[in-house]
């Protein structure tokens, strides 16, 4: 049986861990959550006895790599995050892994079996203390755009992206329009760089091909035809919005995140 330490502070984000585990491997024990900094700290102080870490990176007191600051930490690593400029190759050559956020149940699989070979060969490497040192020189959150211009006809405008309800394609455009509106605005971006930088996946999901939705102007989801999700935004056009069904159990994920 493998014994787990969670570093985690989104109670939701841990909740998903959790089902997960018990899912994916009922005969693994959850042996401590911790939240913050200083409680990981004083988990690997007391010598607790785990095999696995489950690491969110950025937790409110401050960055998880600062806790394994000067510790021999031999057990894998995985950590979980929300940003992926942090995803070094360099973890490979450690027996670690590296998730992102929102969690995808096969993503985490491949990650527990990474885990199970590492185990299995009793393997007694760890962390070296100047790549922790670089990863907490290196790491910044990521600055997603907080607002577009956008023009209409010959008028330019800037719109914030917290008015965004969503990004959407129509005739080789790219459009974007504001919550509780019929305006919609042409920006000079295509929907994958929208998606890979420029806005927060935490906020901002691709629903099917041609559509970006913002979260905070969802006011609920229905069941579609062939399993895929209706969705009513605060918009006042009439078009239908809907979860490509190859996306439709990602998108329930991100949603409880």
């Amino acid at each position: 049986m493998i014994k787990i330490l969670i570093v985690e502070d989104e109670p939701l984000t841990f909740q998903r861990i959790k089902n997960l585990v018990e899912e994916l491997r009922p005969d693994w024990e959850i042996l401590m959550h911790v939240e913050t900094v200083k409680e990981l700290n004083k988990a690997l102080l007391d010598d607790l006895d785990f095999d696995l870490l489950l690491c969110d990176i950025h937790l409110a007191d401050g960055l998880s790599f600062s806790a394994l600051k000067d510790k021999s930490i031999y057990q894998p690593i995985i950590f979980i995050t929300a940003f992926d400029q942090y995803a070094l190759s360099s973890f490979d050559h450690n027996c670690v892994d590296y998730v992102l956020k929102p969690i995808d149940k096969e993503r985490l699989e491949k990650a527990f079996q990474k885990t199970e070979k590492f185990i299995s060969k009793e393997s007694k490497v760890s962390l070296s203390q100047g790549f922790i040192d670089q990863l907490i020189q290196d790491y910044s959150p990521r600055k997603y755009k907080k607002r577009f211009l956008a023009k209409s006809g010959n008028k330019l405008k800037f719109v914030s992206s917290e008015d965004i309800a969503c990004f959407y394609i129509e005739n080789g455009l790219t459009y974007l329009e504001e919550s509780n509106s019929n305006r919609k605005y042409i920006v000079d971006f295509s929907l994958n760089e929208l998606e890979s930088a420029l806005l927060d996946p935490m906020t901002f999901y691709r629903i099917n091909r041609s559509m970006i939705i913002n979260i905070e102007h969802l006011i609920e989801m229905k069941p579609y035809l062939n399993g895929r999700l209706l969705l009513n935004m605060c918009l006042n056009g009439q078009r239908e919005i809907i979860v490509a069904r190859e996306r439709v159990n990602e998108f329930k994920n991100w949603i409880n995140q």
